[in-house]
């Protein structure tokens, strides 16, 4: 419902929205009904889908798995989008990015920051590659996480307002059945009135 075609319009929108002479995003796709929209929309774009990721519970591992299959796309960097759980009425759609290691190493005043901390074992670039390995399946892992909360409340809010609905209609019903079967009771009780008088007379 709304909660997906939310997701599903602020990556057209991403999509539409890119510097002249820029690479068009690739698209990876969590879900089936980013799926049946976007494929559609766009299937030029799209790299792989991950439809059966969401039929299951969500765990680390599944985002790890996808966190790898978006890793060999060799992308400058990754943006997930998803919705944020607000409150059990409002949901709003977010998109978090995640860079590559050499978009890293391309930015002086990151690399100044980076260099503030000691580090052991491994260089910095494998470093940078370790880390946004994890960052990235922390953040899918998180926008999976979001993105179900919110769909859960959405689904419990339209069951609310069904069995709201239900509750006025049984209601009026029960009130026209009353009405209806206080109209038959008085016909009959006129007509036997009025034989009672008939017999009389």
């Amino acid at each position: 419902g709304g909660v997906n075609s939310q997701v599903n319009r602020v990556v057209k929108a991403l999509q539409d929205v890119r510097a002249d002479g820029a690479e068009a995003p690739r698209l990876c796709i969590v879900g089936d009904k980013g799926r049946s929209v976007l494929t559609r929309g766009m299937p030029e774009s799209v790299d792989f889908v991950a439809d059966q990721a969401t039929k299951q519970a969500v765990t680390f591992a599944t985002a790890s798995a996808i966190a790898e299959e978006i890793l060999k796309t060799d992308s400058a960097a990754s943006r997930i989008v998803f919705n944020k759980f607000k409150s059990a009425i409002a949901f709003q759609p977010t998109v978090a990015t995640v860079p590559s290691p050499e978009t890293i190493e391309s930015k002086p005043e990151l690399v100044e920051k980076f260099d503030e901390y000691e580090l052991e074992g491994p260089d910095r670039s494998e470093f940078l590659t370790d880390l946004q390995e994890f960052n990235l399946a922390s953040t899918i892992y998180w926008g999976m996480l979001e993105n179900g909360c919110s769909e859960q409340a959405s689904r419990v809010q339209a069951m609310e307002n069904s069995s709201k609905n239900a509750e006025e209609m049984l209601s009026a019903l029960t009130i026209k059945y009353n009405k209806t079967r206080q109209a038959g009771i008085t016909t009959e009780l006129i007509e036997i009135i009025s034989g009672a008088v008939a017999l009389e007379g």
